[in-house]
């Protein structure tokens, strides 16, 4: 088992999802199924019937590609906003941030109308 930053739902869509990053590896977030972390593959996404899914204004506040974010290493985690609706790092919105203390401190990412993903250690197999 070893410590790995980890995106971790915590309010919206992706409520009770977790996506570990990976070393070297940008990753997308976002509504497009094409995404790496991918709204459409939520379980409450795939709960919806599609008329459900066609009124979730929630859903549609969340570009199909957000934001995207990269782990270099634990000092250096890039998040890069790629969406005209914006995306906040700890309340403040952000087009580029470079964060150097993800492994003593945990991060709130928010996007679209309702999504909130945390930054935070989580153990994993190594």
């Amino acid at each position: 088992m070893q410590r790995i930053p980890t995106l971790v739902g915590t309010r919206g869509h992706f409520k009770g999802e977790f996506f570990p990053l990976q070393y070297g590896k940008t990753i997308v977030v976002g509504r497009s199924r094409e995404s790496d972390f991918s709204l459409k593959r939520t379980e409450k996404y795939r709960g919806q019937s599609p008329d459900e899914r066609d009124k979730d204004e929630s859903a549609q506040t969340i570009s199909a590609k957000h934001f995207q974010i990269t782990m270099f290493n634990l000092r250096s985690i890039e998040i890069k906003n790629l969406s005209p609706n914006g995306t906040h790092l700890d309340g403040q919105l952000v087009e580029t941030v470079l964060l150097e203390d993800v492994s003593t401190r945990t991060h709130s990412i928010t996007f679209g109308s309702e999504e909130i993903l945390s930054l935070e250690m989580r153990m994993h197999e190594g």
